[in-house]
């Protein structure tokens, strides 16, 4: 999926702006709960709303969602919450994180709420590309090349997988730079 012309670096931008609201440095990760806070979105796990409900987490339905959900947004009118799954990995949980508060970032409407299935696709490559760049800007990326960081190095400092770490250095091209700048 194509996404508008500007869109990624204004993604750069909103980015930079979020973490000079956070007070986080240029190179720091940003801590996704602080950012669910800033922007007055609660957060609750999934046990936590079993608890509230009262349904065992032994209920097969339950199992059933543990095993497919990751993150997911809820909405009461306007107001977003988001409920994580907590079984998941810290890595992974960032990331799940980040790609929901992309959706609010973004003022993503609810995806049942009507919209034709190539809008709803376009919403998720827009949460996935902001998403990314919440966990990992370009200027990120960018230290991490030029300093040559290992790749269990990087994912270490700036809290992303090994996967999201090869990704966002091939879509800012910060690999291909440094290569360059060091020839």
């Amino acid at each position: 999926m194509s996404l508008a012309r500007g869109f990624k670096a204004y993604c750069e931008r909103a980015v930079a702006t979020l973490r000079s609201e956070l007070g986080v440095g240029a190179i720091d990760p940003i801590d996704m709960h602080a950012l669910a806070e800033h922007l007055l979105i609660p957060v609750q796990s999934l046990l936590e709303v079993l608890t509230l409900s009262g349904t065992p987490r032994t209920d097969p339905l339950v199992e059933q969602i543990y095993g497919s959900v990751s993150a997911m947004t809820t909405f009461e009118g306007t107001l977003r919450s988001i409920i994580y799954n907590e079984e998941h990995s810290p890595l992974r949980h960032r990331s799940n994180m980040a790609h929901e508060l992309a959706h609010a970032l973004l003022q993503h409407p609810p995806d049942n709420c009507g919209l034709a299935p190539e809008q709803v696709k376009l919403h998720e490559a827009e949460a996935a590309h902001l998403g990314g760049v919440l966990m990992l800007s370009a200027q990120q990326a960018r230290q991490i090349a030029a300093q040559r960081l290992s790749g269990e190095e990087a994912s270490s400092r700036f809290h992303v997988s090994l996967e999201m770490l090869r990704y966002r250095l091939n879509v800012t091209g910060a690999k291909r730079v440094s290569s360059r700048n060091s020839q």
